[in-house]
C-alpha cells in the first residue's frame, strides 16, 4: 500500500512538473506558440482559462499591478480627489487600471516572485503552486482522520456498531431497517438489503421478511423482536468499496492528482495557494486540544493562532473565504452545549476558546488593513476606495470601471445575465445574486451544526455555483470536501450521481464553444449560455442532495437519541396485543380493525410517511409524537 501511495504521488508531480515546464512553459492563456495550441488550434488556451481561471487571482494581474505599480501615471488626474496620482501603490488603483489584487498581495508575491521578471523567478511560481497543492493535499489527508476520529467518539458511531450486531446489544440504540442508507454497504456501514425473492411479496411490501412470514403462520411471534426491522440475510451483505480508515488517504491523492489543478497552476492560477491557506486553518482547527507525552502526561496543543493566521491571510487575498470562519467556530466549541445528548469524551475532547478565535481573527485581518492602509497612503477614505475595488469583485459581479465593460464568461451565469440588465437595473443584480450565499450562511450553520466538516463541503460548494467569476477549480475543492463525510454521501440519491457524471459534458462544450464564438466566429454567446445553465444545474443538484441528505442523517440521529423509534414500537404493539384481544372475543376481522384504528392506529398513509420519515425536515423532538402502528 506504501509502495502505492508513493508511485501515484511520483507520477502526479511528474506530470504536473511536464504540464508547468513542457506543453504550457509560460505560465499563461494568451500563448499560441505552446504545443497544446498548434495541437488544438488557437483560442483553445483561452477557453481552458475561462473555465478554470478566475483571472484576478492569477499571475498575469499581478504582472499588470506591476506595470502600474512601475509605470505610474503621474501626470493623470486623480478622479479620487482632483489631485494628481502619486508613484507606489496610491497610483495602482486608479480607476481605469483594473487592478483588484490587495496591496499586500501585490507587495509580497507581486514584486518578489512577479515585477522583477526572470526565469527564475518563473520557475519558483511553478514550484510554488506544486507545493500550495501538495500541502492542501496533507491537509485533506488529516482533516479526513480527524473527522473519522470525531465521529468515531460520537453516539452516531455506537448507533452504527449496535446496529451491525444487531440482537446482540442495546437494541435501544439499533436503527430500523426501513431507515438505513440503501448504500452503506459502500464504506462497510449498515445499509437496507431486501433479498430478492422478497422484493415482490406482502412481507417485503410490509416491511416483515419471511421468516416473520412465516412464524405469523404457525402462529408463533417473537416479541423481542424490533418490529421496524427489516432482517438482512448475512449471505446477501456486499464487500465495502472502500472502508473508512482508508477515505483520508484516498480523498488526498485524488486532490493531488486531479488534472483541473494541474492545469489550472500549470496556466498561472494562484487559487491553489488561497485553497492551500483555507485548508491550513482547517488542520489546525481541528487538532486534538491536547496530547499525551511519553511520560503520560497531557500537554497543550496551541493551534488557534494559527488556524486563524491562516484563514485571514486567505481572508484578504478574497474576501468570500470569511464564510469559513463558521466551521472553524463549531470546530472550537460553538453551539456545543452541556446537554446530556453531548457525551462527556466528545467535551473533553474538545476545543472550547471560540470565543479567542473570533478575537484572533478579527485582530489579524484588521491588522491587514492597517499595513495595507500605510502602504496605500492618503487619507481614509483613499484606502476605503482601494477595498471596495479589491473586495467587491469577489463576492459580486460588477463593472470592471467607468467604461462599463464587465469580466469574460465563465462557468457561472453571471456574466449574461448581467449584461442583459438595463443599466438602472444593474446595481440590484449585483447586490441581490451576490447577497444569496449570504442568505444561506446562518440557516444551514444551526442546523447542521454538528457537522462542521458537512457545512465547510457546503459552502464551498455555494460558492461554486454563486462566484462572480465560477470556476471548475472552485467545484474541485468543494467535492473533495464533500468526500470527507461518507456517512451523508451514502444518503445521497440517484440524480446526484448521474449530475456527477454529466459534468464533462457542459465543461468541454463550454471549452469548445468559447472558441467557436470568440475565435473562429461560427457561434454565438447562447452557444455558452446553455452550457453554462447545465453546469450550474449539476452542481446545484449536488449540493441540494448534499444537504438533504445530511438533514436525513441527522433526523435518523436525533429519533435514536430521542427513543422515538422505541416509542413508536411500543405503542405499534400495544395496538396489536389489543386487535387480538378483541379478535379473542369473537368481533369480526372488520370490526377489530375498527377498534384498532379508534386506538389510535395510523392508515397506510401514515405509514408510508414513516417509511419516509427521513425525509422529514423538522426535528422529532419538536413535535407531537404521532400514534403510530406499521403495518
Amino acid at each position: 500500500m506504501k509502495n502505492t501511495i508513493i508511485f501515484i504521488l511520483a507520477a502526479a508531480t511528474i506530470l504536473r512538473l511536464l504540464l508547468s515546464f513542457v506543453l504550457l512553459p509560460n505560465n499563461t492563456t494568451t500563448d499560441n506558440d505552446n504545443i497544446l495550441a498548434q495541437a488544438l488550434g488557437p483560442g483553445i488556451l483561452p477557453a481552458m482559462g475561462a473555465a478554470i481561471l478566475d483571472p484576478v487571482h492569477t499571475w498575469d494581474h499581478l504582472e499588470e499591478a506591476c506595470f502600474w505599480l512601475t509605470n505610474s501615471p503621474s501626470l493623470w488626474t486623480d478622479s479620487w480627489g482632483g489631485n494628481d496620482v502619486g508613484a507606489g501603490y496610491n497610483a495602482i488603483y486608479t480607476p481605469g487600471t483594473r487592478v483588484v489584487a490587495p496591496p499586500l498581495v501585490v507587495a509580497f508575491l507581486g514584486e518578489m516572485l512577479v515585477c522583477p521578471g526572470s526565469t527564475l523567478l518563473g520557475v519558483i511560481q511553478k514550484l510554488l503552486l506544486l507545493i500550495a497543492d501538495a500541502i492542501g493535499a496533507f491537509c485533506i489527508y488529516h482533516l479526513g482522520k480527524r473527522i473519522f476520529e470525531m465521529e468515531n467518539r460520537s453516539n452516531e458511531e455506537e448507533m452504527e456498531r449496535h446496529t451491525q450486531r444487531e440482537g446482540k446489544g442495546n437494541n435501544d440504540l439499533v436503527v430500523p431497517g426501513i431507515l438505513r442508507p440503501e448504500r452503506g454497504w459502500i464504506f462497510g456501514l449498515s445499509s437496507k438489503i431486501i433479498p430478492p425473492e422478497e422484493v415482490l411479496t406482502d412481507g417485503a411490501l410490509n416491511g416483515t421478511s419471511t421468516d416473520d412470514n412465516q412464524q405469523k403462520e404457525n402462529g408463533k411471534h417473537d416479541d423481542n423482536a424490533n418490529p421496524i426491522n427489516t432482517t438482512i440475510s448475512p449471505s446477501l451483505a456486499r464487500e465495502p468499496i472502500l472502508t473508512l480508515d482508508k477515505l483520508s488517504i484516498v480523498s488526498a491523492l485524488l486532490y493531488y492528482c486531479n488534472p483541473i489543478s494541474m492545469l489550472a497552476n500549470a496556466t498561472g492560477s494562484i487559487r491553489s495557494i488561497w485553497d492551500a491557506l483555507l485548508l491550513l486553518s482547517f488542520y489546525y482547527a481541528t487538532m486534538p486540544p491536547t496530547k499525551i507525552t511519553k511520560e503520560g502526561i497531557p500537554i497543550k496543543i496551541p493551534s488557534a493562532t494559527k488556524a486563524i493566521l491562516s484563514l485571514a491571510l486567505a481572508t484578504y487575498a478574497d474576501v468570500g473565504y470569511g464564510v469559513f470562519l463558521l466551521p472553524i467556530l463549531l470546530w472550537r466549541g460553538l453551539l456545543l452545549g452541556d446537554s446530556a445528548n453531548t457525551r462527556a469524551t466528545i467535551r473533553r475532547g474538545q476545543h472550547r476558546d471560540w470565543k479567542m478565535v473570533i478575537v484572533l481573527y478579527l485582530f489579524y485581518l484588521g491588522g491587514m488593513h492597517f499595513f495595507a492602509s500605510l502602504l496605500v497612503g492618503g487619507e481614509l477614505s483613499t484606502y476605503r476606495k482601494v477595498m471596495v475595488q479589491t473586495m467587491l469583485p469577489n463576492v459580486a459581479f460588477v463593472q470592471q470601471d467607468g467604461s462599463g465593460s464587465v469580466p469574460g464568461p465563465s462557468m457561472g451565469l453571471h456574466w449574461y445575465m448581467f449584461v442583459q440588465m438595463f443599466d438602472r437595473f444593474r446595481p440590484y443584480f449585483t447586490v441581490f445574486v451576490g447577497g444569496i450565499p449570504a442568505m444561506f450562511a446562518i440557516p444551514l450553520t444551526t442546523r447542521l451544526y454538528r457537522y462542521p466538516s458537512v457545512l465547510a463541503a457546503t459552502f464551498q460548494l455555494l460558492w461554486a455555483i454563486f462566484r462572480p467569476t465560477t470556476t471548475v477549480h472552485t467545484l474541485v475543492l468543494g467535492l473533495h470536501l464533500a468526500i470527507l463525510n461518507p456517512r451523508t454521501i451514502i444518503r445521497m440519491r440517484n440524480p446526484s450521481l448521474i449530475s456527477f457524471f454529466a459534468l464533462p459534458v457542459p465543461i468541454l462544450l463550454f471549452v469548445t464553444f468559447h472558441r467557436m464564438w470568440l475565435v473562429t466566429g461560427n457561434g454565438n454567446p447562447n452557444y455558452i449560455y446553455f452550457q453554462c445553465f447545465a453546469y450550474g444545474l449539476f452542481v446545484t443538484i449536488i449540493s441540494m442532495d448534499f444537504v438533504s441528505a445530511t438533514v436525513k442523517r441527522d433526523k435518523v440521529r436525533r429519533m435514536v437519541e430521542n427513543g422515538t423509534i422505541k416509542k413508536l414500537a411500543k405503542k405499534k404493539e400495544e395496538t396489536q396485543k389489543e386487535a387480538e384481544k378483541v379478535g379473542e372475543n369473537g368481533v369480526s376481522q372488520k370490526e377489530a380493525d375498527k377498534v384498532g384504528e379508534s386506538n389510535g392506529s395510523i392508515d397506510e398513509k401514515s405509514a408510508e410517511d414513516v417509511g419516509n420519515i427521513s425525509d422529514q425536515m423538522d426535528d422529532a423532538d419538536n413535535k407531537p409524537e404521532p400514534v403510530v402502528v406499521f403495518l
